[in-house]
């Protein structure tokens, strides 16, 4: 156990600390609603104040334990121009076409949008892949990501404890760690290949919107994007010839 604790010692402080800097957020959130929808503060920033409880924990924990921690991953990863477009063209289009409201396009909604989708999902995409990933690359990916997965799920807290009977509280948490075990692995795996923590934030986004966006537009939008980011961790190490794009 004390060898274990030694070993993991980076891991266990930042996931304690993540449990630490969000649960408070989501008690609030969730078990006091009411007080937390009246709070004046606009939505993107409370959202932070949850999202972004990884996110802190990993770069305080990469400070104090920058001699023993491992970091493959980093922001841009191994290429600035694919994970711009990664993140950028899915988004664009879901903006140009995507059916969000009624009302069409604004600068504002630009804004809210490209930086506070991206803002708040960076806050947890820091945590999950930016650093607990990195840190637990040695193990069998089954168990890597199994790890990430269960972790990641109980970082939730009250999200999906708070109605039934007991027996389904302790179960709707469990079975949940399932779909983030797989959703870790196809996260997980393409943040390796491209090694930026950017190409994890536009899945992330993406899985939020499909449930905030929940309609024809958004599906085909979404459809047409994953063609894309199959295709792009696929070529992620070959470069873009300019020269070849515009003179083939």
């Amino acid at each position: 156990m004390i060898e274990f604790y030694r070993k993991y010692k980076p891991v266990i402080f930042f996931y304690c600390l993540a449990c630490l800097f969000s649960w408070p957020f989501f008690f609030w959130r969730d078990v006091h609603s009411d007080n937390w929808n009246s709070l004046q503060i606009d939505p993107i920033i409370k959202t932070c104040f949850i999202m972004w409880g990884p996110g802190l924990s990993a770069i305080i924990t990469s400070l104090i334990f920058k001699e023993k921690i491992k970091k493959t991953i980093s922001f841009f990863g191994s290429s600035i121009l694919k994970s711009f477009l990664f993140w950028s063209l899915p988004m664009i289009a879901f903006l140009t076409f995507g059916d969000y409201d009624n009302e069409g396009l604004t600068i504002g909604r630009i804004a809210i949008y490209f930086g506070g989708i991206f803002l708040f999902t960076l806050g947890e995409e820091l945590g999950w892949r930016g650093f607990l990933q990195d840190q637990l690359n040695h193990l069998p990916k089954w168990k890597q990501y199994l790890i990430i997965g269960t972790l990641w799920e109980f970082w939730h807290f009250t999200t999906r404890t708070l109605s039934g009977s007991i027996t389904a509280r302790i179960l709707r948490p469990l079975l949940f760690i399932i779909p983030n075990t797989v959703l870790s692995f196809l996260f997980g795996e393409s943040v390796n290949k491209s090694k930026s923590i950017i190409v994890a934030v536009t899945f992330h986004a993406w899985y939020n919107l499909l449930f905030e966006f929940s309609n024809k537009t958004t599906y085909i939008i979404f459809s047409i994007s994953v063609l894309f980011w199959v295709f792009m961790p696929l070529t992620w190490d070959k470069k873009i010839e300019f020269k070849k794009l515009i003179n083939p």
